[in-house]
């Protein structure tokens, strides 16, 4: 508030419980907060050490500039990864999507519909094979990747909590990536798919663990396995 107010800009502290003065105003909130109020005015979400950057982006959004500098998209990586997008800073969206596919899609979708200068996709370690194949995907495009440290981001977090963790992600400096991944999951990883073929089958079959690496390099979904099985 006190750099702001140095920069000849009115500011006010809200509390979470009160609405906003106006649907179309800019806040600047912690990386929970903005998460879960995201579909509120304009949020740029920050933490003490990246106050400068955000509220650069705050001064930015204020002046309604229509042409985007940086569009950055941040992974929760995962078999139902997490994403969030922001245009210079500003929180525009969070989505849950229920595949990689649907997230390699719709990753695909929102590049396609803005106008940017420049692009950044920040993503999570997550689980290899999941993250190995968001990353292959992005830098098949020639897109600029960043690995974050997965650590720094779900502390605190309930572990479905994938939209927060995608917003914490996007707004953390990673590892620049160069060289694609190789495909190969673990097999802790087949463990893990197999245990859901499991459960979605309601106790009925174990898919093999051939249909498990399968499903974990995206050649068939988990519903494809279990119908081969059935």
């Amino acid at each position: 508030m006190q750099i702001l107010r140095t920069r000849d800009i009115d500011v006010e502290q809200i509390s979470l419980e009160k609405p906003l003065p106006a649907k179309d105003s800019v806040w600047i909130g912690t990386f929970n907060e903005v998460a879960e109020r995201s579909t509120e005015g304009r949020p740029i979400a920050t933490e003490i050490n990246s106050i400068d950057v955000s509220i650069e982006a705050a001064i930015l959004a204020l002046k309604g500039s229509t042409k985007t500098h940086r569009f950055t998209l941040g992974i929760d990586t995962g078999p139902r990864p997490g994403l969030a997008w922001f245009t210079d800073g500003v929180l525009i969206d969070t989505k849950q999507t229920e595949s990689v596919v649907e997230c390699i899609s719709l990753i695909q979708s929102l590049i396609e519909h803005h106008e940017f200068e420049h692009l950044l996709i920040r993503m999570g370690r997550g689980s290899p094979s999941h993250r190995n194949r968001l990353a292959n995907a992005m830098l098949a495009q020639g897109y600029v990747v960043e690995l974050v440290d997965e650590r720094k981001t779900s502390k605190g977090l309930n572990r479905n909590e994938h939209a927060i963790s995608a917003v914490r992600i996007a707004t953390l400096s990673g590892e620049r990536i160069h060289e694609m991944f190789p495909s190969n999951p673990t097999d802790g990883e087949l463990r893990e798919l197999q245990r859901r073929s499991r459960i979605k089958s309601s106790g009925r079959i174990t898919i093999s663990s051939e249909l498990a690496r399968r499903v974990a390099l995206g050649e068939i979904t988990l519903e494809e396995a279990i119908s081969k099985v059935i």
